[in-house]
Parts: C-alpha cells; sequence; structure tokens
C-alpha cells in the first residue's frame, strides 16, 4: 500500500489525471490524499479549478471522501475505510482534506492574498490541535491534564533538539553539496 500527498494546486496538472487513470486501470492500493488549503500558492482555487477535485476521481471511479482536515476523528475514520480498501484489493481512493494553511506558500511569501483577519479568524476556528482538545474534552475522552503532559513533554523535546542542534558543530563546507547530485559514475 502507498500513500502520495499532493495540494489542491496539484490537482490541475495532468499527471494528476495520468495518476489517477493508471491506479485504477491497475488497482493499485494507493491513498491519493490532496491537501486543500483553497490556494495553489497565490491564487484561489476558484479562479483555476473547474468542478469538484472529488468528482474528479470518482469520474475514475475512484472512491473519493471529501474531509475536514482539522477534526482529528473525521481524518482517521476516512484514512481507516481508504486503508481497508486498499488492503482488501479494492484499488486506490482519494481523500479530499480541507485544512488552514496559517502562513505563506514559501518563505518569502508577502502572503497579501488574504486579510489579517481571515488568517486570526482561521487559526481561532480551524487549528486541529484546539479543536481536538474542545472535542476529547466535549466527550471525556481524555482528562486534560493528561494532554498538558504530552505537550509539556513534547516542548521538552524539541527544546533539547534545538539546544542539540545549536550546540553541533557546523558541517566542514565541503559538505554543502554532499548527496545533493546524484553520481553516475
Amino acid at each position: 500500500m502507498a500513500v502520495a500527498f499532493a495540494g489542491d494546486g496539484a490537482m490541475n496538472e495532468g499527471v494528476m489525471s495520468e495518476s489517477f487513470n493508471l491506479a485504477k486501470i491497475w488497482m493499485l492500493p494507493i491513498i491519493f490524499v490532496i491537501e486543500d488549503n483553497g490556494f495553489g500558492e497565490a491564487t484561489a482555487n476558484a479562479y483555476v479549478s473547474a468542478g469538484s477535485f472529488t468528482r474528479r476521481a470518482e469520474s475514475y471511479d475512484i472512491p473519493a471522501i471529501e474531509v475536514d482536515g482539522t477534526d482529528v476523528f473525521s481524518v482517521y475514520a476516512a484514512a481507516g475505510e481508504a486503508v481497508e480498501r486498499a488492503r482488501a484489493g479494492g484499488g486506490p481512493t482519494m481523500l479530499h482534506v480541507h485544512v488552514p494553511r496559517y502562513y505563506g506558500h514559501y518563505s518569502g511569501d508577502p502572503d497579501t492574498y488574504r486579510t489579517p483577519e481571515e488568517k486570526a479568524a482561521m487559526r481561532r476556528e480551524r487549528d486541529c490541535l484546539s479543536n481536538f482538545r474542545k472535542r476529547v474534552k466535549e466527550v471525556s475522552l481524555v482528562e486534560m491534564a493528561e494532554l498538558d503532559a504530552v505537550d509539556a513533554a513534547v516542548e521538552a523535546e524539541i527544546d533539547r533538539a534545538v539546544s542539540a542542534a545549536r550546540a553541533a558543530p557546523f558541517p566542514p563546507l565541503a559538505a554543502l553539496t554532499t548527496d545533493v547530485y546524484v553520481k553516475y559514475l
């Protein structure tokens, strides 16, 4: 079984059509996860995408599941269904996962295509970790103290990793291009 991740911008490339077609013809056990944040780089999908991504997959007779990527439980259920299908020989599945994108598309992206208010609302309403905390609290699935302990342990691990990286010596300049290019001979 394989999982291929792509963004919504990639859905408008011919290679996605070719991939869906061959995956279905060969009944490959693959899950196509389309991470849809509403923008292909800085261009809103409404300007460049015709129709529904889910319907595109279905046009190849590939089951497609649309899911809110900020809802851990929905993603888990959808992924479980796709994994079960792949393992049972049922061929490919596409998961169309709607996710927020908090920052620009790349580090130099000024991210001026969304207002500060839009970005603030997205963080407030569409953060998967905050939504997870709210949901498990509502159904008393986990004590908040347990989640706080996990958060503290993760933060401590990150702090240790950052400290170790900062304390490590810089690699020699000659290593700059090591393993960057293929050496055929």
